[in-house]
């Protein structure tokens, strides 16, 4: 393309020439090995998170990335369309300075030394490396293979000549069945030719996992004109010089003049053999984050075999949605994110005048559901296994009916109690029991309230799909997560080792400042103790180098007691925790769902200073989580989305309060005011969101109704456009009494941390009862 030169951000030409083994690699930040999708969404993301560092793509094509889907439809059809099937135009790079090196092929990674080689002996030393090399299309090994006439369909080069091919030819004949093969078949068809599928196995489109719908695609291409050959292929390829007429392993011989061969892909992995990256079917392992077994190397799309969180099994997915989901993803843990692939994938497929969309992974299911006609194209089919939807086809169906299957495939939502009326298209989906999301606040002894409000919606059998807590809200948290739906009595029986004995005074006077008093001085046995208490073995130990007052080692035991958490990861309640990293001063998640939780991990989200000291986990220091956030309620939202969630806050602060009169209240109420709970006001925002999508509904109707049928199909315009179920909020508002004292928080004595389970109790009955909070 013109514009692309080189100093100006994008390198047209390989290595420079001359360079070799032995001189000293350049270094780059952020290395992105792959020219597709994936690698330009990753810088993207890059530099929209934040990187400062340098970030280079290097692509073995000698085309800036682009979008692959349009070159066995717009691409077969009309030359005029390549312009749009880039993914950032040339200036975008230039001006987010990522530097982008085509017709570069990369030789070997030595994850070690953190360099690569390219085939010209360039060295270039990394700080993060993205794998994303892709996939390249599978041979076919059969007599007259190399015949002019014969190709395959996975650069816009290939397209290109695939398209002038057609120009020539009267017969077609495209190998492979699955979504690619007949994508192009009907493309052909549309050219004017006359086109014969080959399909190995006894049906088409077998990735559906409908008999049903492969009969009614054959159906569909037959009656356009499309001859069908199932459980055949390609025994030899005839010709002089070009292709003539292709046998079959059956005994057919079609006549024609171009074949394409659509029969699957290879990963492109040969230049990490030798690295100790680990392979598996020639593809690149990486865990949930997207990381491989070698510190500092990602991998993301086509390439990768990766642990699918929301299937519980290791998968790989060849679809373009996925790309960009991982790419981005890939791009935000590089920077240290640590979010887990937990995405439902899209694949949009367009046949003819068929569009559909396939959501998730069909092949395990156990049931299939349809609604509506697939003869009326007004259809859906649910797959469902053990009442719980595995995926969903769909064919022009409303974009909102398509949003929510997604997240009931992500968030495996039980389907039992509305499955007889999923086949009615009357029937609203947004009824169906949305995700319950339990928050939980820091606050210290007034975590007993907490206590309270699970022992209440436990007697109402309502339970916690997701559980995010921040400080005392942790500990809580975990203990949940760990007795699924019977949380309330080993929350109970944790308070009551906390709580401490203290004296009883006559008509209670000065009983709280006493407690108080007893606390400060001689700490809680089973929580905290005082490091004045225990002797000092040396200098380091002396008051003068305390990071903080107290020593929590007696809480770790009682954690373990209390929270099996080897289960966690297997939980159906996910635990979601933050922290603040002590050096980075950045908010930290820890994820049941992605990590191997332990005492640690929750105690550093307790670990409020100055009293408690950091708490280290794998390596790094942390503080308290509250200290950055005390609202949880974030935690719930990045990780599992805004929509279709029935969200329960425990609100521990007062939000209103009278002015204070003295320095301890004023301390107090800083603190409350601090530590408050705040939902991020979406009022705006949504009416944000809801101008666009009136914009894009007018500027759709500027358009041809064939266009705009294909546009409300892509998967971008669906997870834009769609509008999730709706997230209900309710809170459970701890009101205390008035003038409480600034002891509140460590107050462990039996009479307060029983206050505190009653008020909860009975704030939870209440307000699930209708009463105001």
């Amino acid at each position: 393309m013109p514009g692309f030169e080189p100093g100006q951000g994008v390198a047209t030409d390989a290595a420079p020439s001359g360079s070799n083994a032995h001189s000293p690699p350049r270094h780059i930040d952020f290395l992105l090995v792959g020219g597709g999708v994936a690698s330009a969404v990753a810088a993207e993301t890059l530099r929209a998170e934040g990187a400062a560092g340098s970030i280079l793509i290097l692509s073995q094509e000698d085309l800036p990335p682009y979008h692959r889907p349009p070159l066995s439809k717009q691409m077969l059809l009309d030359a005029g369309s390549e312009r749009q099937i880039f993914v950032h135009p040339e200036s975008f790079y230039r001006q987010k300075a990522i530097d982008l090196e085509l017709s570069v092929r990369v030789a070997s990674v030595d994850p070690e030394s953190h360099t690569i080689t390219t085939a010209t002996g360039e060295r270039i030393h990394y700080g993060r490396l993205l794998i994303a090399t892709g996939a390249t299309p599978k041979p076919l090994p059969v007599p007259g293979a190399d015949l002019a006439g014969i190709h395959t369909l996975r650069q816009k080069g290939d397209a290109e000549t695939v398209r002038r091919a057609a120009v020539q030819a009267r017969r077609a004949v495209v190998l492979g069945g699955s979504f690619l093969g007949m994508e192009i078949a009907m493309s052909l068809v549309e050219r004017g030719l006359d086109v014969t599928i080959i399909e190995f196995g006894a049906r088409l489109l077998p990735h559906l996992e409908s008999a049903d719908l492969s009969a009614h695609f054959q159906r569909y291409v037959e009656s356009r004109g499309v001859s069908v050959l199932l459980n055949d292929t390609a025994a030899a390829f005839r010709g002089q010089d070009h292709l003539r007429e292709l046998e079959t392993t059956s005994g057919h011989r079609i006549s024609c003049e171009l074949a394409i061969v659509s029969i699957g892909v290879v990963p492109a992995t040969e230049f990490l053999r030798g690295s100790n990256i680990a392979l598996e079917d020639g593809r690149v392992v990486v865990d949930a984050l997207l990381r491989t077994n070698v510190p500092d190397v990602f991998a993301a799309g086509d390439v990768t075999t990766f642990y699918d969180p929301v299937f519980a099994r290791r998968r790989h997915i060849e679809h373009w949605d996925n790309a960009v989901k991982q790419g981005r993803l890939a791009a935000r843990n590089m920077m240290g994110r640590r979010l887990p692939y937990d995405e439902v994938s899209y694949f949009f497929c367009q046949i003819g005048e068929i569009a559909f969309n396939m959501l998730g992974w069909p092949a395990e299911a156990e049931e299939r559901i349809g609604r509506g006609a697939i003869e009326d194209r007004s259809f859906a089919l649910f797959y469902l296994r053990g009442d719980v939807p595995r995926a969903l086809f769909s064919i022009d169906r409303p974009v909102d009916e398509t949003r929510l299957a997604e997240s009931w495939i992500r968030y495996r939502m039980n389907l039992g109690a509305i499955k007889d009326r999923l086949n009615d298209p009357a029937f609203p989906l947004d009824r169906v029991p949305a995700q319950t999301a339990l928050v939980l606040q820091g606050g210290g002894a007034r975590g007993a309230f907490e206590c309270g409000v699970v022992k209440a919606l436990e007697e109402e059998q309502i339970f916690p799909d997701v559980v995010a807590g921040v400080s005392i809200g942790a500990f809580n948290g975990a203990i949940i997560a760990s007795h699924p739906r019977h949380a309330a009595p080993a929350l109970e029986a944790f308070w009551a080792e906390l709580a401490v004995a203290t004296a009883d005074l006559p008509f209670a006077c000065g009983e709280g400042m006493a407690a108080a008093l007893q606390i400060l001085t001689f700490g809680v046995p089973r929580f905290f103790r005082p490091r004045w208490m225990q002797p000092f073995h040396s200098l380091t130990e002396f008051p003068i180098n305390w990071t903080s007052y107290y020593d929590t080692a007696p809480v770790r035991e009682l954690l373990a007691r209390y929270v099996d958490f080897a289960a966690l990861k297997t939980s159906p309640v996910r635990l979601l925790l933050s922290a603040v990293n002590v050096t980075t001063a950045e908010l930290e998640v820890f994820d049941s769902y992605v990590d191997d939780l332990t005492p640690e991990h929750v105690l550093a989200s307790g670990s409020l200073p100055p009293g408690f000291p950091w708490t280290v986990v794998d390596g790094k220091a942390y503080w308290d989580g509250g200290i950055v956030s005390n609202s949880p309620i974030d935690l719930v939202i990045d990780r599992c989305g805004p929509d279709g969630k029935r969200v329960f806050i425990v609100d521990l602060f007062s939000g209103t309060s009278p002015l204070p009169t003295n320095m301890m209240e004023v301390l107090l109420r800083r603190d409350e005011i601090v530590y408050s709970e705040r939902i991020r006001s979406d009022l705006r925002h949504r009416e944000t969101i809801g101008a666009y999508r009136k914009l894009i509904d007018h500027l759709l109707t500027h358009l041809a109704p064939a266009e705009i049928a294909r546009i409300k199909h892509l998967p971008a315009y669906i997870q834009l456009m769609g509008d999730g179920a709706a997230t209900t909020i309710t809170r459970f508002v701890r009101q205390g009494r008035d003038r409480e004292p600034a002891s509140l928080d460590y107050d462990f004595s039996y009479k307060s941390i029983q206050a505190h389970q009653a008020e909860g109790y009975a704030v939870a009955r209440r307000v699930i009862r209708g009463g105001s909070p």
